[in-house]
């Protein structure tokens, strides 16, 4: 990892007291219950199912996007027909924030992805208390068998992020042990060098394929900008799409995922 990810990760850490605080004014807290999780939502190969991402900001674009209505904005994302919504809930470098996530739960009917760098049950307790059907795990980051327990015992379904060949043998391991998992996110964005570039996923899927089959789903992730990365990205197939910077730089949000869906 770089440098920066690294830092991410430490500062992640050091907040973890804020996220404390955070859960004691949840615990009266009631949340939205009864909603799909991203796998049981993402739609035959005949529709395109894609996750749209609320990020305010990113570490390597800087803002994408100020004066952000929550509400609306996922409204907006729901009419135009995503199959989820991940919320960024990082504060240092996405400018993410837990209530951002449970405006978009409280907003819309669909799933929700948490998403950031998760390194403490704290922010497992948070997510279930605020109705999140989803959380991010990146394998490199942690010991994925305890956050991958931690998830169960909360029972939020877990987003497992992959960037390279190699950790799809840590996947098989989690299965050894009689973990289920039901999704894989395949990051395009290389950690170590935080460039992007579509051919991961175009090396990484199939190989992800032809070792589960279509037990697990396939989320691409980083990258993807137009309905021709879609396309090529369905060629190996991908299951579904979770893309961020592209429709928060977009001038009208629903245009913008009608096209990525290939419908305007």
């Amino acid at each position: 990892m770089t440098n920066l990810v690294n830092e991410i990760v430490e500062k992640r850490k050091k907040l973890l007291f804020k996220d404390v605080e955070k859960l004691k004014k949840l615990e009266k807290h009631r949340p939205k219950d009864n909603r799909k999780t991203l796998s049981s939502n993402i739609k035959s190969k005949s529709e395109i199912s894609l996750i749209s991402e609320i990020k305010p900001a990113s570490p390597t674009s800087g803002i994408l996007r100020d004066d952000i209505n929550i509400e609306d904005m996922a409204k907006e994302m729901e009419s135009a027909g995503v199959i989820g919504l991940s919320i960024l809930t990082e504060p240092n470098y996405f400018h993410g924030s837990y209530e951002n996530l449970q405006l978009a739960i409280e907003s819309t009917n669909l799933p929700c992805l948490m998403k950031d760098f998760i390194v403490d049950e704290v922010q497992f307790k948070i997510a279930r208390q605020l109705g999140a059907t989803n959380i991010l795990l990146i394998n490199s980051i942690g010991n994925l068998e305890q956050l991958y327990q931690l998830s169960i015992k909360y029972k939020i379904e877990p987003l497992i992020e992959i960037h390279h060949l190699e950790e799809i043998d840590d996947i098989k391991r989690l299965i050894e042990i009689g973990m289920r998992p039901k999704l894989i996110g395949v990051n395009n964005r290389d950690l170590g060098t935080l460039k992007v570039d579509l051919n991961t996923s175009k090396i990484i899927i199939p190989q992800l394929k032809e070792e589960f089959g279509e037990n697990i789903k396939i989320i691409s992730e980083s990258g993807i900008n137009t309905f021709e990365d879609i396309k090529f990205l369905l060629s190996y197939k991908a299951d579904a799409f979770l893309i961020g910077s592209a429709i928060m730089k977009s001038n009208n949000i629903k245009e913008k995922i009608l096209s990525l869906r290939g419908l305007s």
